[in-house]
């Protein structure tokens, strides 16, 4: 459990060693098994009776075994994404594609891009592979902060998040960014998911290195501060219209890109950590694509 080592309590999903799923809270350096609750049960509760129920868990639960394996802090929730939330995010849609007005827009509009990203139960953990598309050329990994919020919007956790992306899919054309963010082990988010009213997120710095064959390729620095955009009210917007009965995992966009000519390529690691989150680490590996097309077929002549 040396990947919970985090100051402010956390939400945690473990597996112990006969193979069984718990949920469980981190405080204190003890983790403490909330059982019969789940995540999905927690996220359904007003806030204020979800402080209630975790501040008293010490006292009404058992101590877990911290010899577990940590899994992704997800259960049914979707995961979202925000897009152009920082200025360096701005720029480097604005490298990739030919088609530069329309993200100069979504960074300066009152709307923000939204976009889905992963089922909750296909998020990788801590430790768990990361995944590039075999028919992608230019992939990168893009380190951002992870919002959980319960089904009242109101927020309930931070932790870090990987939005695994194909750049080069996305710059041929805007309207393939779904195929360009959504496919198997596109996204990651842990180590755990620490309380909101624990940690103050507002100027944390993140920072993103990538190895590779043991050696440091790309290290970088950023800070949550240059965010253009609240997550809470990035929160906001994705309910206004949309009920998520169980809460939802919203990734609010990144500001450090690796430069050209870095891809991601299979064995690479991964390391994000955010101020009082925690480190996310994962390794990259290749996801097969089948070859399936859909040509459109010539005009009748």
């Amino acid at each position: 459990m040396k990947a919970l080592e985090v100051a402010a309590p956390a939400l945690a999903r473990v597996r112990s060693a006969d193979g069984t799923t718990h949920f469980c809270l981190w405080r204190d350096r003890d983790l403490w098994d909330l059982h019969p609750l789940t995540l999905d049960d927690l996220l359904r509760m007003p806030l204020a009776q979800i402080r209630k129920t975790l501040d008293s868990a010490s006292e009404t639960r058992l101590r877990a075994d911290p010899n577990v394996q940590l899994l992704a802090p997800a259960e049914s929730q979707e995961v979202w994404a925000a897009g152009v939330t920082y200025l360096r995010s701005r720029e480097a849609r604005l490298e990739e594609t030919s088609q530069k007005n329309i993200y100069e827009h979504v960074y300066e509009s009152d709307r923000p891009e939204l976009f889905f990203k992963s089922a909750g139960w296909r998020v990788v953990p801590h430790g768990g592979e990361l995944g590039v598309r075999a028919d992608s050329t230019w992939d990168v990994p893009e380190p951002e902060l992870a919002v959980l919020s319960n089904s009242r919007a109101e927020v309930v956790a931070y932790a870090c998040g990987n939005d695994m992306s194909s750049r080069s899919i996305e710059g041929e054309n805007p309207l393939f960014l779904p195929q360009a963010k959504v496919y198997d082990r596109s996204c990651a988010i842990g180590p755990a998911a620490v309380l909101a009213w624990a940690v103050d997120v507002t100027r944390a710095l993140i920072r993103m290195t990538i190895e590779r064959d043991g050696t440091t390729i790309f290290a970088g620095t950023s800070n949550v501060a240059d965010m253009t955009r609240e997550p809470a009210k990035l929160v906001g917007v994705l309910y206004s219209s949309y009920t998520l009965p169980v809460g939802a995992w919203l990734l609010t966009g990144t500001s450090l890109v690796p430069p050209q000519p870095y891809t991601a390529t299979a064995g690479d690691v991964v390391r994000i950590a955010i101020e009082g989150l925690g480190e996310l680490t994962n390794r990259v590996s290749t996801v097969r694509h089948s070859g399936a097309e859909a040509k459109p077929a010539l005009a009748k002549r």
